[in-house]
C-alpha cells in the first residue's frame, strides 16, 4: 500500500499550475546560476560570444514561446471539450491528469519567463564579459529543451482527446484500481460485515456533501492506535454522502478521532479513480451507451468498451494473500456485483437491437461467469439472461437471437 503522504504528493504533482511554477522557478534559477558561475569561465573565452548573439536568441525565445503557449492552451481546451461532448464528461478528469501536456506547457511557460528575465537583466547590464558565455550556453540548453518539448507535443497531439487514447487511459486507471481492491479488499483493514459495529459505538456524521473520493488508511490507523480505538467506516469509496449522514462509528469518543476522519476521509464533488474501479468501469460503460444513442449510432465503439470492461475484470481474478496492515480499521468490501450490473447491463439494454453488440456482450459475460469472484460470476449470469430476453423482444428475426445464444454458453 502506498503511504498517504506519497499519494498526496503524487496527486499534488499532477496539477498543471504546480508544474508550471516548478519549471518557472528552475528558469529563474538558471539565470541566477549563469551570473554566479560566470566568473569561472577561463580568460580568453569572453570574446567568443558577443552580446548581440545572446540578445537575439533571447528575443526569439520570448517572442515564440508566448505564441506557442497560447496555441497549446487552445488545443488543450478544444481536446477537453471534445472528450466531454463525444465520449463522457467523466473522462475529462483523465485529461486533467495528463502529465505530458502539463510538462510541455510548463516548459513553454518556463522558457518564456527565462527569456524575459534574462532580457531585463541584459538591459540592466547585469551580465558582462565572460558571464555572457555562460548565459549563451544556458540559453542554448533552454532551446534544446524547447525542441524536445515541441517534438513530444506533436507526437502527443496525434492521439490527444481521441476515443482510443482516452479509453485506454481509463482502462489503465481502472485496472490499477481493480488490482488494488482485489489484493486489499478492505484497503488493508478488516472487512466490515453486518454486526461488526459494537453496541454503543459513537456516531461520526459527514460534514460535507459529495463523493467519498479516497481513504488515507495509514493516517486513520495511526490516530486509532494513538487513541486505543477502532474505526468502522460505513460508507465505501465512491459512494455519495450527504451532510449529516452517518460516515463512521468509533469504539469510543475522542476529538482526535473525529479530526482524523474529517481530514483523512476525502470527500469531494467528483469521484476519483485511485481506489474506485467502479468509477472507471462506469466511464467505459457511459462511452458505450453514448455510442449506441440514435444520434451517434456507433455499435463498434460499444463492442470495444465491452471488451475493455471484461479485460479489466479478468486482468486480476484472485489477489495475493492480503496482509492485515491496519488492524484498527474496518472498511466495507467492494460491491463486485455492481461492477457488472451498473456497466454491462445498461449496455445490453441500450444495444438490445444491435446483434454485434449482443454477441460481444454474451461472449464477455460467458468469460465473466467463470470469474473467481462469486459476485461477478453470479451477476454475469443474471445480466446474460436479461440481455438475451431484451434481444428477443427487440430483434425481428429469430435467427439473430439464435446466433446470440450460440455465441457462448453462460
Amino acid at each position: 500500500m502506498v503511504p498517504s503522504l506519497l499519494r498526496r504528493m503524487h496527486e499534488f504533482s499532477r496539477l498543471l499550475h504546480v508544474r508550471v511554477i516548478l519549471i518557472a522557478l528552475m528558469s529563474m534559477l538558471a539565470v541566477a546560476l549563469a551570473k554566479i558561475f560566470g566568473t569561472l569561465i577561463p580568460p580568453g573565452l569572453d570574446g567568443m560570444i558577443g552580446a548581440k548573439a545572446v540578445d537575439q536568441l533571447l528575443q526569439i525565445i520570448a517572442n515564440s514561446m508566448l505564441t506557442v503557449t497560447t496555441f497549446s492552451l487552445t488545443v488543450m481546451a478544444a481536446a477537453h471539450r471534445n472528450v466531454m461532448s463525444q465520449w463522457t464528461p467523466r473522462s475529462h478528469q483523465i485529461l486533467l491528469e495528463d502529465t505530458t501536456t502539463h510538462t510541455v506547457l510548463a516548459t513553454f511557460v518556463g522558457a518564456y519567463l527565462y527569456a524575459v528575465a534574462a532580457i531585463i537583466l541584459r538591459y540592466a547590464e547585469v551580465f558582462h564579459g565572460a558571464e555572457l558565455v555562460l548565459l549563451f550556453a544556458v540559453t542554448v540548453m533552454v532551446l534544446l529543451l524547447i525542441v524536445i518539448a515541441i517534438v513530444r507535443w506533436i507526437s502527443h497531439l496525434e492521439l490527444l482527446g481521441s476515443l482510443i487514447e482516452t479509453s485506454q487511459r481509463i482502462e489503465d486507471r481502472s485496472a490499477e484500481a481493480w488490482r488494488l481492491r482485489v489484493n486489499w479488499p478492505a484497503l488493508g483493514g478488516h472487512v466490515l460485515d453486518p454486526g461488526d459495529v459494537p453496541d454503543g459505538a459513537v456516531i461520526v456524521r459527514s460534514g460535507r456533501t459529495g463523493y467519498v473520493q479516497q481513504i488515507y488508511q495509514d493516517r486513520l490507523q495511526a490516530a486509532a492506535k494513538e487513541c486505543d480505538a477502532r474505526i468502522y467506516l460505513g460508507i465505501p469509496v465512491g459512494r455519495f454522502v450527504y451532510t449529516g449522514e452517518i460516515l463512521a462509528h468509533l469504539s469510543h469518543d475522542d476529538d482526535r478521532l473525529h479530526a482524523a476522519i474529517r481530514d483523512n476521509v476525502l470527500i469531494g464533488s467528483l469521484r476519483n479513480f485511485t481506489q474506485d474501479p467502479h468509477f472507471g468501469l462506469l466511464c467505459l460503460a457511459e462511452t458505450a451507451m453514448r455510442a449506441l444513442s440514435p444520434g451517434i449510432n456507433d455499435p463498434g465503439t460499444a463492442v470495444d468498451q465491452v471488451g475493455r470492461i471484461a479485460r479489466v475484470l479478468l486482468s486480476v481474478e484472485k489477489g495475493e494473500e492480503s496482509v492485515l496492515e491496519y488492524d484498527r480499521l474496518h472498511v466495507p468490501r467492494l460491491d463486485t456485483e455492481a461492477l457488472i450490473m451498473d456497466t454491462l447491463d445498461p449496455i445490453g439494454r441500450d444495444g438490445s437491437d444491435k446483434i454485434e453488440v449482443q454477441i460481444a456482450l454474451r461472449r464477455a459475460l460467458a468469460a465473466l461467469a467463470e470469474h473467481s469472484d462469486p459476485g461477478i460470476a453470479s451477476a454475469a449470469r443474471v445480466v446474460a439472461e436479461r440481455a438475451l430476453e431484451r434481444a428477443g423482444r427487440a430483434l425481428d428475426f429469430e435467427a439473430d437471437v439464435e446466433r446470440i445464444e450460440a455465441a457462448a454458453q453462460v
